[in-house]
C-alpha cells in the first residue's frame, strides 16, 4: 500500500491496497488518518459489489441513511445511486450538487464522511471537486473570523431563499421535512481540534439573527473568500476510484460538462458523525 499526496493544501491517492479483502487494525486507523490529514482520499483500483462497497465504507465508520431514498438500490438500501439517467416528475434530468455544500447538515449528526464509487464514467468530464474549508477558514481575516466564530445556522431541507444554489428538482420539495437543526458555522474537528467553515448554502434558511436573504449574502461572501483554487482538489474519475472526503473540513460540488448521452454511475455511501461544535 502506497499514499502519495496529490496536492500541497488537499488530496491524497492510495494504491496497492483492496478493501474486499480483511483490513486490520493498524490499516484502518492509517485510512481514517489518511482522510482527516487529506481532507480528500481517493482509493484506486476497486472492484466492488455494492455490498463489498458498503463494507469497505465501513471501515471509516457507521453507514446512515440519506436523503432522496428513491435513488437507493433495493438489495442494499445504504447505497445509493448518483446516475445522470434520473429524472423527476416532469420528466427534467436531475442534477444534484452542482453548487458548494456539505451533505445532510439538516441531521443533528450529520456525516462526517461522504464516500463515492465509480461504476461508469462518460469519455470525458464530470469530475467531482473537494474544497478544503480548514485552509479556507485559515485564510479569513481576523476580524471576519471573529465576527462569524459564535455564529449558528438554521438548517431545513431546501431554506427559503437558497433557490440560485440549489440545481435540484421539483421532487426536493416533496422530501420530508423534519424540525430545523442548529450548527456552527465555524466547527471544530474532534479529530485534530481544527476549525473550518461549515454550512450549505440550500440547507440554510437563515443566520440565528439575520435574514434568510441577508444570511445568503453572508455566506456567499465567505465562499468567495475561501474557496480559492490551490484549496481545491477536481478529481478526474477513473473506474474503480473510491473517492472519500471528511465533511467536517471540506464542501464539495459535480461538474456537469460531460455529454448527457453517455452514463455516469457512481455509488454513494454517508457515514454518521458526532453532533458539531
Amino acid at each position: 500500500m502506497k499514499l502519495t499526496q496529490l496536492s500541497p493544501n488537499i488530496g491524497a491517492e492510495i494504491t496497492g491496497i483492496d478493501l474486499r479483502e480483511p483490513v486490520d487494525g493498524e490499516t484502518r486507523r492509517f485510512l481514517n488518518a489518511a482522510v482527516v490529514d487529506n481532507v480528500a482520499l481517493v482509493i484506486r483500483d476497486q472492484d466492488f459489489t455494492p455490498e463489498q462497497y458498503l463494507a469497505a465504507v465501513s471501515l471509516f465508520g457507521e453507514p446512515m441513511d440519506q436523503h432522496f431514498t428513491q435513488y437507493a438500490l433495493p438489495q442494499c438500501p445504504l447505497v445509493h445511486e448518483v446516475s445522470n439517467r434520473h429524472k423527476d416528475k416532469s420528466g427534467k434530468r436531475v442534477k444534484h450538487g452542482a453548487g458548494w455544500h456539505t451533505d445532510h447538515t439538516n441531521h443533528v449528526r450529520p456525516p462526517k464522511n461522504t464516500s463515492l464509487y465509480a461504476v461508469a464514467l462518460p469519455s470525458s468530464g464530470g469530475d467531482t471537486a473537494v474544497v478544503n474549508m480548514r485552509a479556507g477558514y485559515d485564510a479569513l481575516p481576523d476580524d471576519i473570523k471573529q465576527k462569524i466564530q459564535d455564529m449558528k445556522t438554521v438548517n431545513v431541507f431546501q431554506g427559503s431563499a437558497s433557490a440560485q444554489y440549489s440545481g435540484q428538482s421539483a421532487d426536493a420539495q416533496q422530501e420530508r421535512k423534519p424540525e430545523p437543526v442548529l450548527q456552527p458555522l465555524v466547527r471544530t474537528n474532534p479529530d485534530n481540534g481544527k476549525k473550518a467553515l461549515y454550512f450549505h448554502p440550500v440547507k440554510t434558511e437563515n443566520i440565528v439573527g439575520m435574514s434568510a436573504e441577508a444570511s445568503q449574502a453572508l455566506l456567499d461572501d465567505l465562499l468567495d473568500r475561501s474557496i480559492k483554487d490551490e484549496f481545491v482538489y477536481r478529481h478526474k474519475w477513473r473506474k474503480g476510484d473510491m473517492l472519500i472526503w471528511d465533511n467536517r473540513a471540506a464542501m464539495h460540488r459535480a461538474y456537469f460538462d460531460y455529454d448527457p448521452e453517455e452514463f455516469r454511475l457512481l455509488y454513494r455511501v454517508l457515514v454518521r458523525g458526532e453532533v458539531p461544535v
